[in-house]
């Protein structure tokens, strides 16, 4: 058998082994490489895939994923399948020689089941946003650097928003969604709206969404930010581990 798959890309749903009917409902199994879990369930139509390897559109989210016993096959299958992108993967495996750590963020986990929100002195119109929204979406994300967020990353789930006089001010949505589980995502509010609650109650808004169809929300937060773990811990939320985002490339 070679060690390349000389086949192209193609998409659809992800050929990982873990689909919307595995055992892994409600667990949280999903959360050890949600990525996957994500592209072969929830997301699989969106997924780009070449054997066990898949990832999103690029003008989705930059995330690919491999599975935790990835063989140097998967490896190449994964850097065939990235193209001239960067290979940006969640908690990753070791990579055979050859590949070569570029950057790397060091990020906490955070779930939960018994979040709440926190109560708001005043009164917000909180509104849903779609396609027509998309370049503001783009524009506040661009602005207030939430990670990564790209032209098509509304469409990964439920986003909502905050306007003043008719501009997007704040917005809040989902993410991965491995199964059971939504990740909440792009929280961001315009430098000059900030210390309102907006953030907390976009969350809230978007907790209780996920909530209603009964799986539990969970996030990811740069393991340097202080203030904002703290805000989650006050709404409830609990760390499950240390996490990184890292991104390779092959040795030139």
């Amino acid at each position: 058998m070679p060690e390349h798959d000389s086949r192209e890309p193609r998409t659809q749903p992800a050929t990982t082994g873990y689909g919307p009917d595995s055992d892994v409902d409600g667990s949280e199994l999903g959360l050890d490489n949600p990525v996957l879990f994500s592209l072969a369930g929830s997301h699989r139509l969106l997924a780009v895939s070449s054997g066990r390897i898949a990832r999103y559109p690029e003008d989705a989210s930059p995330f690919m994923a491999i599975p935790d016993d990835a063989t140097a096959n998967d490896w190449a299958q994964l850097s065939r399948l990235a193209g001239q992108d960067p290979i940006t993967l969640i908690d990753p495996p070791t990579p055979p020689e050859g590949w070569v750590l570029q950057r790397e963020l060091a990020v906490v986990l955070m779930t939960g089941p018994r979040a709440h929100g926190i109560v708001q002195d005043h009164e917000l119109t909180i509104v849903p946003l779609d396609d027509d929204d998309a370049p503001e979406m783009l524009e506040l994300a661009q602005r207030t650097k939430p990670g990564p967020f790209a032209a098509r990353t509304h469409r990964l789930g439920s986003f909502f928003g905050v306007r003043d006089n008719g501009a997007l001010v704040a917005m809040a949505g989902e993410r991965l969604r491995p199964p059971g589980w939504t990740e909440i995502s792009a929280v961001c509010t315009d430098e000059a709206y900030r210390g309102r609650g907006l953030g907390r109650a976009l969350m809230e808004h978007v907790i209780d969404g996920i909530r209603a169809r009964g799986e539990q929300p969970f996030l990811h937060v740069a393991a340097t930010n202080a203030g904002a773990i703290r805000l989650y811990e006050r709404m409830g939320f609990e760390t499950r581990r240390a996490s990184q985002v890292a991104v390779f490339g092959l040795r030139v």
